[in-house]
């Protein structure tokens, strides 16, 4: 089978989309299935093999909401595809998936949702405006996979034909992570309690709520922040001396600090299937997590809950962390059972199947 994946961006850049892309595009490659990734570089072009796959990387120059606009990526994608048996493109809303799905045969398209982005104010009915016509303008693929029940339910209400969707959820690779956790060493905490927080600094991550929650419970509690974005300015001037801001980490390098924490914690206002909660579970860290709807609907035996804004809140789930053994022992068996990239994508496999199947 030929694959093309189509994303926004690509590892060595962080995030989600970027490691699911890049561990099914290794998992693909590794069973047999010729893969080629078309994404986007703030930096260079280039076209190189990586995994036993190929990555063609096209430059961009504009970023409008955190999405690339490669002025070159729909004359590319068009090169390409007629070539490839399914055409899988990840998210709804990004322009490399706009630009391009106006010159590919829908019957191979496959389209990953992956969540929604959080805005406010003005930015906020921008992104709803584009969100409606990125639905309207991509209904005509074959298939859709959403991560949650909650994103299949929007994606019928933006007019999705039920029919189409699937409900894959994300996944991990846990034997690179078991293998990264075997290499690392220990890194002294900072205070008694150490939490730490994995992501990118914007507005639906909430940092903003969890550093004053940590303002109020004093200096028994450290964070260390992993990442950057948008925000970082703001957020370190809020931050308090028990707060470290480490900066973007490829995974080998913040896992060791996942390992010498207390617990990972995610305040979230808005998620779609979080990867770093993944993560911390397979790594055998409890996680303490929003009490928003998606956190609750996969996480809700394993992760601890609170209130972000709520001090007394976080406190009590702070505190639950002494007898949290049991989530953390549930939580690593629900990766290796529901989560591990070897269950989760020969499910994709078998929707890449049908899609052919039934293409013209």
């Amino acid at each position: 089978m030929r694959v093309l994946q189509v994303c926004h961006r690509f590892p060595p850049h962080p995030g989600g989309i970027e490691y699911h892309v890049q561990r099914l595009a290794k998992y693909l490659s590794a069973n047999g299935h010729e893969v080629t990734v078309l994404t986007t570089s703030r930096d260079t072009e280039s076209t190189g093999e990586e995994g036993g796959y190929t990555v063609i990387k096209l430059k961009y120059r504009f970023e409008p909401l955190r999405n690339p606009i490669p002025l070159k990526f729909p004359l590319k994608f068009r090169e390409l595809s007629s070539s490839f048996d399914v055409i899988h493109m990840h998210s709804i809303y990004t322009f490399t998936t706009l630009s391009s799905f106006p010159f590919a045969d829908k019957s191979r398209v496959v389209i990953t949702l992956h969540g929604r982005a959080y805005y406010r104010g003005m930015a906020s009915l921008l992104a709803m405006l584009h969100e409606r016509l990125s639905f309207r303008m991509l209904k005509g693929a074959s298939a859709f996979i959403s991560l949650t029940e909650l994103d299949r339910r929007l994606m019928m209400r933006r007019g999705i034909d039920g029919s189409k969707i699937k409900v894959i959820p994300n996944f991990v690779d846990l034997e690179e992570i078991d293998g990264i956790a075997k290499r690392c060493g220990a890194i002294d905490k900072d205070s008694e309690v150490q939490l730490l927080f994995v992501g990118s600094l914007v507005e639906a991550k909430n940092l903003e709520s969890l550093l004053m929650d940590l303002r109020k419970l004093g200096g028994s509690v450290s964070l260390w922040v992993i990442g950057d974005g948008p925000l970082r300015a703001k957020l370190e001037r809020l931050a308090g001396k028990n707060v470290k801001f480490l900066g973007r980490m490829r995974r080998e390098d913040w896992i060791p600090y996942a390992l010498s924490s207390d617990a990972l914690v995610l305040p979230s206002k808005s998620e779609g299937f979080p990867t770093v909660v993944l993560e911390a579970m397979a790594l055998r860290k409890p996680v303490i997590v929003s009490n928003i709807e998606v956190h609750k609907m996969l996480f809700g035996d394993v992760a601890i809950f609170y209130d972000p804004g709520n001090p007394k809140s976080l406190a009590k789930a702070l505190e639950m962390l002494k007898d949290s053994d049991e989530k953390v022992k549930r939580g690593r068996r629900l990766i290796e059972e529901l989560y591990d990239v070897k269950v989760v994508a020969k499910k994709i496999v078998e929707l890449y199947e049908e899609v052919m199947s039934s293409s013209p």
